[in-house]
């Protein structure tokens, strides 16, 4: 019996019918496996759609050189800090645009028509790289360069006498890499000039031919628009080429989101960026739109985009799906995505147990073809049917997609399961005796099974629901709790949701280790070192240590050496009773640690003696000899990081914070903590003095005298802080 038992351990597996179906997916992600697409498409996010109609969409070779929207326009620029730059062509004037007063203001001393030092000629592009602003002067030939600090002329970039230059060069558009090296687009050459990040003029990549506008990707690949050329030119950091791109979806991914949006025209939307204010009746209707147009004035009359246009009927066929089993009988096709009114798409399939080539494919007659089902619209994202091909170890899909012009189906994904497990194997043989009647009832059956197969997915999945880290976090449609508000209650936590989902995530999982100190003054520092994100945990790593020595570690299997983590985080709470400095007598030396006690601490007021308005109080409490216990007893004060004060959200949040989790019988007091250091006011190490950055100088008319404001002496050179004559500007230049 065993002898029986081992060589059947030597034998393949016996086949078996699955107790769920599998299934191919077919998506953006795992591939379409398309072996044929006709006026269909892959978007860029991976769904299939109908092809959109040529010119319907924007193009990359726009007038504005804004690359179909994907980059601001060649005349406007954007800082890391969020500052735009605009470069009026007619007026020859570098514009800067205020947020709060939502329009764009002229740089002082900067641009204006002509050849000075300090003018421009028929200006193109303009740039940002770290704090240097570059204008291509067209007209003067010559690349500007000027600090974003002050607005001081750095100088002027231009290619050398030997660089072998045909014409003279026309610098229109420039673009920076990663390394920070400056390209500028030369169309009276027809090429792209290189500079190093000091000036230094490096290459030209020749070849372009009327070269206009350049930019750069996220993959460091350089685009150019060359006139007369649809698309843009995509080449690497040494010019070689990399072939032709002629779609903006296509590329889109590649391009970091702008944070405001461009019309095909090269109008600014930026109502966004906009400074919120009550004073409507200040500005014209122009101004309120938010909209400026390429002379950073308000645009009028701005004409909204035009829906993209789509082809009317599309036609999606798949490669063979091989289900690897014997005459499979194939169960159902589920689609995934969305199908608009007045859309629909028509699912049809074919079986077979031999492998056929896409033309037999083409040469089937219609009739060949099975299932044949429609879907007018998709609810609840979800759309299926059930395949009535006959058995075969091959599956063809075929989609046929049929939209309204400016409307298209939109799949995500296919799901195409097999093989088909019906519930007709639980019923008598008689259900499934003849062909037909199998068919009919494995059909009728399917019905059930979909509903019950879908009570067990819930099932299976159960699991996630209770876990924080995977609950969902949102209401539902219908409104109502969240379930990880709802799994928090199980154990008596109250969520905030002022916090981030993150966050609140987080708090659910540590409650159980948070619990047994709460109350205590453990148990709050720890919820608010969450809340203020210094969890150890959190902000150490591995190499926070100082080293001792540099050397390489021995070629050995010893285990690396585990060090706790370096940094602590500051105690954040600090208990009143700890500053009791009193003088006992016999036991007392002078000085700042000892302090003689006395009425004006609390300050009662005393008829006839020491009653005065605004500096004693009434306190019912009669029990004057127990002040010095209770002045300092059951206070504490909570020392945070001043950034939580300018935030309204993060504020409540902390305060919401401090009102749950403090014990009842103590007051709390809330301490913003400034970046900075002052002996007698701000001089508590550990819990109100941060080492920040070095005061930079203050702008006349701008910053009050005070706490925060310092005056050094100029970069670079010792004395004592001024202006300098000849090189300052009322309004811009800073004393240093």
């Amino acid at each position: 019996m065993s002898t029986a038992a081992n060589r059947q351990d030597f034998l393949p597996p016996i086949p078996r019918p699955p107790h769920d179906p599998t299934w191919w997916l077919l998506d953006g992600r795992a591939g379409w496996r398309a072996a044929l697409l006709e006026d269909v498409e892959v978007s860029a996010g991976g769904a299939l759609t109908l092809s959109p109609l040529p010119g319907s969409l924007r193009t990359l070779e726009e007038l504005s050189g804004s690359f179909g929207g994907l980059v601001p326009p060649a005349n406007v620029a954007c800082t890391a800090d969020g500052r735009i730059f605009l470069l009026d062509r007619r007026s020859a004037v570098v514009k800067l645009f205020d947020p709060c007063e939502c329009h764009f203001m002229g740089v002082p001393c900067t641009g204006g028509p002509g050849a000075g030092a300090r003018q421009l000629k028929d200006p193109h592009g303009v740039g940002v790289r770290g704090g240097d602003l570059f204008i291509c002067d067209t007209g003067n030939r010559r690349l500007c360069v000027y600090a974003l600090r002050g607005f001081t002329l750095r100088g002027f970039w231009a290619p050398p006498a030997d660089a072998g230059l045909t014409n003279e060069w026309e610098p229109y558009a420039v673009a920076f890499d990663r390394r920070g090296r400056v390209y500028v687009s030369d169309p009276a050459n027809g090429c792209v000039h290189r500079f190093t990040r000091g000036g230094s003029w490096e290459k030209c990549f020749a070849g372009f031919g009327k070269v206009t506008f350049v930019t750069f990707d996220c993959k460091d690949r350089l685009y150019a628009v060359v006139e007369g050329e649809a698309g843009a030119r995509v080449s690497d950091t040494e010019g070689n080429s990399l072939g032709v791109v002629t779609r903006v979806d296509a590329v889109a991914a590649d391009f970091p989101r702008l944070p405001f949006a461009v019309d095909a025209a090269g109008n600014l939307s930026l109502k966004g960026l906009c400074a919120p204010t009550e004073d409507h009746c200040a500005q014209d209707e122009a101004e309120q739109s938010g909209v400026f147009d390429l002379a950073g004035e308000p645009a009028v009359n701005v004409a909204p985009p035009p829906a993209p246009a789509f082809f009317k009927a599309g036609t999606y066929l798949s490669e063979p799906l091989d289900s690897q089993l014997y005459r499979c009988q194939w169960h159902r096709v589920l689609l995934e995505g969305r199908v608009p009114p007045g859309t629909r798409v028509k699912v049809s399939t074919y079986t077979a147990e031999a492998e056929l080539t896409t033309d037999q494919l083409l040469d089937l007659p219609e009739d060949a073809w099975q299932t044949k089902q429609t879907a007018w619209s998709i609810e609840g994202c979800e759309w299926d049917c059930l395949v009535t091909s006959g058995e075969g170890r091959y599956l063809w899909l075929r989609l046929e997609f049929k939209g309204k012009g400016p409307a298209t189906p939109s799949l995500r994904s296919v799901r195409v399961e097999f093989p088909r497990i019906s519930l007709r194997r639980y019923l008598p043989a008689v259900f499934g005796e003849d062909a037909g009647g199998a068919n009919f009832t494995d059909r009728f059956l399917g019905i059930f099974d979909t509903t019950l197969r879908g009570v067990e997915k819930t099932i299976d999945e159960q699991a996630r629901l209770f876990d924080p880290l995977s609950t969902p976090a949102e209401a539902g449609a219908r409104g109502g709790v969240d379930f990880l508000t709802w799994l928090a209650s199980w154990i008596g936590l109250s969520l905030d949701r002022q916090w981030p989902v993150e966050q609140r995530r987080r708090l659910v999982k540590q409650a159980a280790s948070l619990y047994a100190l709460r109350g205590t003054r453990e148990g709050l520092r720890s919820q608010l070192l969450f809340l203020l994100g210094m969890e150890p945990a959190r902000r150490c790593c591995r190499c926070d240590r100082p080293r001792t020595f540099c050397g390489t570690r021995p070629a050995n299997c010893a285990p690396e050496e585990e060090h706790a983590c370096a940094w602590e985080p500051p105690p954040l709470i600090l208990e009143h009773y700890q500053l009791r400095r009193w003088l006992f007598v016999g036991a007392g030396r002078l000085g700042s640690q000892a302090v003689v006690w006395g009425k004006r601490i609390v300050g009662r007021s005393q008829l006839d003696a020491n009653a005065q308005v605004g500096q004693t109080r009434l306190d019912t409490t009669l029990d004057p000899y127990r002040d010095p216990f209770h002045v300092y007893a059951h206070k504490f004060s909570v020392f945070v990081p001043a950034c939580f004060k300018r935030s309204e959200t993060r504020r409540r949040s902390l305060e919401n914070l401090l009102r749950s989790e403090s014990p009842a019988h103590t007051q709390h007091q809330l301490v913003y903590v400034e970046p900075r250091f002052r002996i007698g006011f701000q001089a508590m190490i550990g819990f109100d003095t941060v080492v920040g950055q070095y005061p930079a100088g203050v702008k006349l008319g701008a910053a009050p005298l005070g706490a925060a404001t310092v005056l050094t002496s100029p970069a670079g050179k010792a004395g004592a802080p001024g202006l300098a004559v000849g090189g300052s500007r009322v309004g811009t230049t800073k004393l240093e």
